[in-house]
């Protein structure tokens, strides 16, 4: 965070934004000099430095975004004192001499006072000279500059404008692509108030102190701690209720990667570490089935009244998903809260429960038809997970393809690939394709992948005849390239339902012929 009177904004109708620093050529040149400028004054005391950041305001940019680009640089900065004796104690000894000796009025009468102190301590005047005031800030010698590149200074000057200002902020929410634990954690611990809600997808809206005036600074504090660990995602958006100070009204303020990420400082994201070995060797055998479900480690939560659960998997396939909770390690009071917790969710899930947990307590939890509770004793039963999985696919694809068949569908395109329509309206696949090519509609051909219209199957075999009149004959790879440039990626089952048939001349597909069948 920067010091309030560093903070740059807009304000127009409500709405706040700090003025971020854009990564042009003039910003990233002042941030360059800045950099080089430190780096060329190691080894010269501080006040050099901020002699040098009002050089550059006197040429015109403004001392705001100078002077907090100084601070973040002096931030990132080692200083030392490089005196040989205790400048505090050098002091103490010029104020007992003064009072004894008197104040100096003169040159004489000052350089008189030094060279009793010195005598005093053993120091010649000039070391006292030197070095009495070595310990103020401005004094200290610039040892040691972190490196970062003019870029990574204008990101994280942006990001510390934009912490300060939620420094001011009464409420907060956000919703983000993941690290969701981390998030939740970093919340309990910074002691906010927080609820959890639906919003196309899961929102979290930090709340402000029951006194705005009186506890507001501390809030926004905690909040602003909260934007990196947000900011370590790919995807999120932010919004605030700032209190405006100057005018004492409360302005709107929000930001969204897709907007905005480029010019905020991202922390490096720590390795998602796995909670046990379980869950780790889970992970590993279920991800060498290839079974087509795809498993994400740690997704978003599921809302539990007005808390979260946070599963360590999550298993999709074709617009289904299944959450995955492996039960480890626990605690009475742990379970029971966790029990009451799976009890609100709405979500299907399934648990993993060791034999030597307290089965009677997690059992009552089958009356839910959400959850599904799968027991082992030494290895996670990947068998009873699969025929799970399958079972709740089945069921899904049961519906859609009930809901398809019942549809007045009519398609214009010539040609229809399972998949793409099966997103278009947003089932699976596998119900696509068992409904379309059982039944195709009138005037549509069955393939494997998609269905092609009659119409432009004429049109391929115009081609392919009038390509075979020419030559007479018509290889394999010449008859593929007539039907991609169609617009259809069949060949084989195209070829079929023209009534054609391949002849091979060895495994070489290049000298593969075609010819009709007569049929």
């Amino acid at each position: 965070m920067l010091p309030s009177e560093l903070l740059a904004v807009w304000k127009r109708k409500g709405e706040i934004m700090p003025r971020y620093a854009k990564l042009s050529n003039e910003n990233l040149e002042v941030a360059n000099a800045l950099i080089d400028a430190y780096k060329e004054h190691i080894g010269e005391k501080k006040k050099a430095l901020k002699i040098l950041a009002t050089d550059l305001e006197d040429k015109g940019h403004e001392y705001r975004f100078i002077r907090a680009l100084a601070l973040l640089l002096n931030r990132r900065s080692i200083f030392i004192s490089d005196s040989k004796v205790n400048p505090s104690d050098l002091r103490k000894k010029i104020f007992h001499t003064t009072e004894k000796i008197g104040i100096p009025t003169t040159k004489d009468q000052r350089q008189r006072i030094l060279e009793n102190v010195a005598s005093e301590m053993a120091l010649t005047s000039e070391t006292v000279e030197k070095y009495m005031y070595a310990d103020l800030d401005a004094e200290l010698i610039l040892e040691k500059l972190a490196p970062l590149s003019a870029s990574e200074l204008l990101e994280e000057y942006n990001l510390s404008l934009t912490q300060t200002l939620l420094f001011d902020s009464t409420e907060l929410s956000f919703t983000t692509s993941g690290n969701w634990q981390r998030i939740f954690f970093s919340i309990k611990r910074l002691g906010l108030i927080y609820e959890v809600y639906q919003d196309n997808g899961i929102c979290v809206r930090i709340n402000g102190p029951a006194s705005l005036f009186k506890l507001t600074k501390r809030y926004g504090i905690q909040t602003a701690k909260l934007l990196p660990i947000i900011l370590a995602n790919p995807k999120w958006t932010i919004s605030a209720k700032i209190l405006w100070k100057y005018t004492n009204e409360i302005c709107n303020f929000k930001i969204e990667s897709q907007k905005h990420s480029s010019l905020l400082k991202k922390p490096n994201t720590p390795t998602l570490k796995y909670d046990s070995t379980a869950e780790e060797k889970f992970a590993s055998q279920f991800q060498a089935l290839n079974s087509g479900w795809i498993l994400k480690r740690e997704p978003e939560p599921i809302l539990a009244g007005k808390q979260v659960i946070i599963p360590d998997f999550s298993l999709e396939k074709s617009g289904i998903k299944v959450y995955l909770e492996i039960m480890g390690f626990w605690t009475e009071t742990y379970l029971t809260r966790k029990i009451e917790k799976l009890k609100q969710i709405d979500e299907k899930m399934l648990l993993i429960v060791n034999e030597a947990l307290a089965c009677e307590k997690l059992a009552a939890l089958k009356n839910k038809t959400q959850l599904n509770l799968i027991f082992y004793h030494n290895n996670i039963p990947l068998a009873s997970i699969l025929h799970y999985l399958q079972a709740a696919f089945n069921d899904l694809k049961t519906k859609e393809i009930e809901l398809l068949k019942d549809l007045q569908i009519k398609f214009t395109e010539p040609i229809i690939a399972y998949d793409e329509f099966a997103a278009r309206i947003g089932i699976s696949t596998e119900a696509v394709k068992a409904v379309l090519a059982t039944n195709p509609p009138s005037g549509y051909v069955a393939m494997n992948n998609n269905l092609v219209s009659t119409e432009k199957l004429m049109q391929i075999n115009e081609k392919i005849e009038e390509r075979m009149q020419k030559r007479g004959k018509l290889l394999l790879p010449e008859a593929t390239k007539i039907v991609e440039a169609e617009g259809a990626n069949d060949t084989s089952n195209i070829l079929s339902a023209l009534k054609y048939k391949i002849t091979w001349r060895g495994i070489n597909s290049e000298q593969a012929e075609i010819s009709k069948t007569g049929k």
